[in-house]
């Protein structure tokens, strides 16, 4: 399996991190064989709105040779859902088995029409700004809807990654990688359409 990470200046970091760690751990436990991601941009190096600063692995790669694609938000979606070379690179990804978006990283994905006809989540101060892109905006920590998979402000994203394992190596090896972050999340809203 081969997951690319969408990162772009002024990105919320944890947003990327939060979804990263328990992800990583499918791989340093070999949980998937074969499990390969790649930090992807359209520069060499991103940073955060505070100046924190990533070396990338790939500029624009073409998104279609990934199974998973996964968009961080941040203060950069809001401007980059109106450019035009960002979407047309983040379409490549037409057809990936799965969609995944973290707070205002679901304004990309619309952006990019992956959201039209469906249900989705996102930042709650953006859901209003959401609404242009998607059939439904849901009040929900993550909805995954035919594995386009959005979640909801930035804390989300550890629960995001939880999920994600869930879905792709099962419960109790999920519940495992949870209790090796030693991470206790409360009782919240999934919808799955």
């Amino acid at each position: 399996m081969r997951i690319a990470y969408i990162l772009f200046d002024e990105i919320t970091l944890l947003d990327f991190i939060g979804i990263y760690d328990p992800i990583k751990n499918i791989k340093t436990k070999k949980h998937i064989e074969h499990l390969d991601w790649d930090l992807c941009a359209t520069n060499t190096t991103i940073k955060d709105s505070f100046g924190l600063e990533i070396v990338v692995d790939k500029i624009k790669p073409d998104l279609s040779d990934y199974d998973m694609v996964i968009v961080p938000g941040g203060f950069g979606t809001r401007a980059l859902q109106y450019d035009k070379e960002f979407i047309d690179w983040l379409q490549t990804a037409n057809g990936v088995k799965y969609l995944v978006s973290i707070c205002t990283g679901s304004l990309l994905l619309g952006a990019a029409g992956f959201l039209k006809g469906k249900m989705a989540t996102t930042n709650f101060n953006e859901y209003q700004s959401l609404e242009k892109y998607c059939d439904t905006v849901l009040d929900s920590r993550i909805v995954d809807d035919n594995n386009v998979i959005t979640a909801g402000a930035v804390a989300s994203s550890l629960d995001l990654g939880l999920y994600i394992c869930k879905k792709l190596i099962g419960d109790e090896k999920a519940e495992d990688i949870r209790k090796v972050m030693d991470y206790h999340p409360k009782e919240f809203k999934i919808t799955i359409h």
